[in-house]
């Protein structure tokens, strides 16, 4: 083939990226949002929504929460369902993210967002300290996530007729390249993780050490799912007005905070529209990396600062 493009018919041919050729337009995509009830998540359940996903969205202690979430995404014209999750039982993710495939039909984009943090320094801390918010942070992130990916790939055992313990094994085979990808639309996983995922937080060691972890586990499941489709990435958002934070999300436009370059926190809504970024089909090239959205508020290390310590 020539190497220069010569006419304008062919340049405009080359101007869809690889990874957005030949999609069904207007499709319907299936999203699963942990910790979909409030904050970070609530937002990001309501931009998929917003942008033509059907939503199953998880809560860990309010229901009610979820269901306010789960009405304003069917105000917007599209399905949504609640699901129960508590990842303090890690071994729960499995099958309620099977329980919400089912309603949902298929899995096309999964938004890991659910996480807790326990606001104990080194000196204090317990093996109690470090099990428990593991297993939510990071050992039930990572078992939600593969079991979603499982069925991304289309390796669930109801539509294929086998045991779950065979589809894992046709799923090895996809990941170390024995067979190609059955999927044929894009796949997305976006880990929202932290600012604390490569900047210490010097009052919540655990946390910094948890979020840290999921930094390691994007790179290294990019690289197994190289080749098939699906993407991962994540999102460190900083400060944003959520209730982790005791924050309304409008505080956000009138709070002032000193160790931030954009003098605010974030507002959910901020982080939410990174997440539909990733989950579009215009990232097929971007895998295995996360992204600040923080206001500034890592590029110069504030968070071990003596000012930082000062202004909180």
């Amino acid at each position: 083939m020539n190497s220069k493009v010569t006419t304008v018919d062919e340049l405009l041919e080359t101007l869809t990226p690889p990874g957005q050729r030949g999609l069904p337009a207007g499709r319907i995509r299936n999203a699963i949002v942990t910790g979909g009830d409030t904050g970070i998540g609530r937002y990001t359940a309501l931009t998929l929504a917003k942008d033509g996903c059907d939503v199953a969205l998880t809560y860990a202690h309010h229901r009610d929460d979820a269901e306010l979430t789960a009405e304003a995404i069917r105000r917007l014209g599209r399905r949504a369902v609640v699901q129960h999750m508590n990842l303090a039982d890690a071994g729960a993710a499995g099958p309620a993210v099977d329980a919400m495939v089912r309603e949902l039909g298929g899995l096309d984009v999964f938004v890991s967002n659910a996480g807790q943090m326990s606001m104990k320094v080194f000196p204090e801390l317990e093996l109690a300290d470090l099990e428990n918010l593991f297993r939510i942070n990071t050992f039930g992130a990572v078992l939600a996530i593969q079991r979603g990916v499982r069925y991304m790939l289309g390796m669930d055992a109801e539509r294929s007729g086998g045991k779950f313990e065979e589809i894992a094994t046709m799923a090895r085979k996809v990941l170390t390249g024995e067979i190609g990808s059955p999927r044929k639309t894009p796949g997305r996983v976006i880990v929202v993780t932290s600012v604390h995922e490569h900047v210490a937080n010097p009052v919540d060691t655990v946390y910094t050490m948890s979020k840290h972890a999921l930094g390691g586990f994007i790179k290294c499941a990019a690289y197994a799912l190289a080749g098939t489709n699906v993407t991962i990435n994540g999102i460190r958002p900083g400060e944003v007005s959520t209730p982790m934070n005791s924050a309304h999300p409008e505080d956000a436009l009138h709070q002032q905070r000193k160790y931030i370059p954009a003098k605010r926190p974030g507002h959910p809504a901020e982080i939410a529209s990174m997440v539909r970024y990733l989950a579009s089909d215009e990232t097929a090239f971007i895998s295995g990396v996360s992204y600040d959205v923080d206001g500034g508020m890592s590029i110069g290390g504030p968070m071990a600062s003596e000012g930082y310590q000062k202004a909180v």
